[in-house]
Formats: structure tokens, sequence, C-alpha cells
């Protein structure tokens, strides 16, 4: 069980043991004042906020991406066949580009055909 953020209590329970055998009982009532004036000072500073700013940015980094690609609906097909639950129309459609024939572009594959059958 995690109770703040990914500290667990078993984390929290042997900070407490080790603050009680290092500085005493009086000396650790003190001590957790103080760091309580300290972690609300770091989290109440301007420093902190440009953090947490710094942090969702990065982390939605991938989104932002992805939109400006326009590649969601891609992503989602992908997710969708590997979860197994597609639809046949994904299989049944061709990304292979059509190409149109052109003159040139027959001559060129019948010349290609011509040298391998040589």
């Amino acid at each position: 069980m995690n109770v703040f953020g990914s500290i667990g209590t078993s984390e929290i329970l042997f900070l407490l043991i080790l603050m009680v055998i290092l500085l005493g009982p009086q000396k650790m009532i003190q001590g957790a004042k103080d760091l309580g004036r300290t972690i609300r000072t770091i989290t109440h500073s301007q420093f902190w906020k440009e953090v947490k700013q710094t942090s969702r940015e990065i982390r939605d980094l991938p989104k932002k991406i992805m939109e400006e690609a326009d590649i969601e609906d891609d992503v989602k097909e992908i997710k969708n066949v590997l979860d197994g639950s597609f639809d046949q129309t994904i299989l049944d459609r061709s990304h292979v580009p059509h190409v149109e024939s052109s003159p040139s572009l027959a001559a060129e594959k019948k010349d290609d055909k011509d040298k391998k059958a040589q």
C-alpha cells in the first residue's frame, strides 16, 4: 500500500525507526517539524511549480506528437490487432500505393524481364 506516491508504509516505518535510533525521541520531534517546514517551502516555491509543469509537458509529449502526425487512428488499429479484436475490414484494406502505368514504365518492366530471361 502506497501512502505518499511511491513511498509505501514499510518505507515510512523504516524511516521512523531510523529517526528514533539516530535522534532520540525529543530531537526526532524537532527534526520532523524542521523537515515539514522544508518540504512546505520547497513545494510552494516557484522552482517546484516549474518542475511540475515540465513533468506534465514531458508526460503529454507522446500524445502531442501523435496528434500532430495525425496517427491516432493507426495507433488504435494497431492496438485492436494486438488485442485480437479487429475488424475484417482492416485485413481487407491494402496499403500498397496505386501507381498508374505509363508507356515508359511498361517498357522498363519489359526490359527488366528480358534481361532476367537471358
